[in-house]
């Protein structure tokens, strides 16, 4: 099997903070991270669009691929903080070459949203005083042609009534041999363990094919399949 690799960038833009019945006073948090099927050999790398200067006493972070928002403190019931940090999740992935848009439709993304909290002292340089106390799982339903925009708001549970308002933004943007190496499960079976190697002679397909087809400058079809929608779902709780 030939591969390629492919790179999906997600762009999530938290707006607001809601305390809609937070019973303890104290600052909070959002940390998010990405998670790609394990099957799927993957990389992903976590960024800031723009990465908070020294003028915020509690600046957004980034620790290895999990982002963390900026820190605020809530004081007051039905309180509004604006939180307006967007997070950069690059995707890169190796694919099957003749199965790019199937994969990619396919693909179950997931972003783990968890809300940490302290009612004590809080120092940027040390968040150990922060605890999660709540989470949840945002499936997104990516589409090859559409991508994904969309705006939604996420409440967390009954016990943390609070709600994060947030923007996702996702497509593919590169498509070309593997340039990186890739974790790979461990694979013990007689079967796969001389798998061939990928051959230097395989054909990497164009962008603009996979994206519109080979035949997008000819026809352009009005209908739109269901798989082709973009769109998120909200999972249970961790």
């Amino acid at each position: 099997m030939s591969e390629v690799q492919a790179t999906v960038e997600f762009a999530v833009e938290l707006h607001k903070f809601y305390n809609v019945d937070l019973f303890q006073r104290g600052f909070y948090q959002i940390r998010a991270s990405m998670k790609v099927p394990p099957r799927v050999p993957n990389k992903v790398e976590a960024s800031l669009l723009h990465p908070a200067g020294s003028d915020l006493a509690f600046p957004a972070s980034v620790q290895e691929d999990v982002i963390s928002s900026r820190t605020y403190q809530i004081l007051y019931k039905n309180e509004e903080v604006a939180v307006n940090d967007v997070l950069l999740f690059k995707v890169m992935m190796l694919l099957d070459e003749k199965k790019v848009e199937e994969s990619l439709n396919e693909m179950d993304f997931q972003i783990v949203l968890e809300l940490f909290f302290t009612d004590g002292d809080y120092s940027s340089e040390d968040q150990s005083s922060l605890q999660s106390i709540s989470s949840r799982v945002l499936r997104l339903h990516f589409s090859l042609q559409k991508g994904i925009h969309q705006q939604v708001n996420i409440m967390f549970d009954y016990f943390h009534l609070s709600v994060i308002s947030m923007t996702i933004h996702a497509s593919l943007v590169a498509l070309h041999q593997p340039l990186i190496s890739f974790p790979r499960p461990v694979k013990t079976t007689w079967l796969n363990r001389n798998a061939p190697a990928q051959s230097k002679d395989s054909v990497i397909p164009n962008l603009e094919s996979v994206v519109f087809g080979s035949s997008y400058m000819k026809q352009v079809s009005p209908d739109v399949s269901p798989n082709q929608t973009g769109g998120l779902f909200l999972e249970k709780p961790l």
